[in-house]
């Protein structure tokens, strides 16, 4: 508990503090021997500049944001996702086309009468044999095309 106090006070020091260095002016001068100096009064016999922090090369810059790698990065990660997008939609497509052949499996399966309509508007009924021929040709497909 006694921490606690003595902790925000040295928080509000620093804070102080760095407050109060923010806002302070550097000045520089050059003197005769080609040395540069750095103070918080200006020389009285010498020109002397004022030192802005943006002009500080010490202080490191962000990287850009468009780096070379980042944008390859980003164009595989979208290829990726465009490729997994349409493998996604050949499999719905491929699992569609073989629950289609199920369903006509069964319904040859089941029997009954079976019409297909001809151009005319006619019903041509499938006969016994047909349907089991169809049958056989529904299951070769369904193992051909849906494993």
């Amino acid at each position: 508990m006694k921490t606690l106090p003595l902790f925000l006070v040295l928080l509000s020091f620093s804070a102080l503090t760095n407050a109060a260095g923010a806002n302070q002016r550097i000045y520089t001068w050059t003197d005769s021997n080609g040395m540069v100096h750095f103070s918080d009064r200006s020389a009285q016999d010498k020109d002397s500049d004022i030192f802005n922090q943006s002009d500080n090369n010490n202080v490191s810059t962000l990287a850009p944001k468009a780096n070379q790698w980042q944008q390859d990065y980003q164009e595989k990660k979208q290829a990726k996702m465009k490729e997994k997008k349409q493998l996604d939609k050949k499999n719905k497509q491929k699992n569609e086309y073989c629950q289609q052949i199920k369903k006509r499996i069964t319904i040859f399966s089941q029997g009954g009468r079976i019409y297909n309509t001809t151009d005319n508007g006619e019903r041509s009924f499938y006969s016994d044999d047909d349907m089991a021929n169809k049958v056989k040709q529904l299951k070769t497909k369904l193992k051909k095309n849906c494993r």
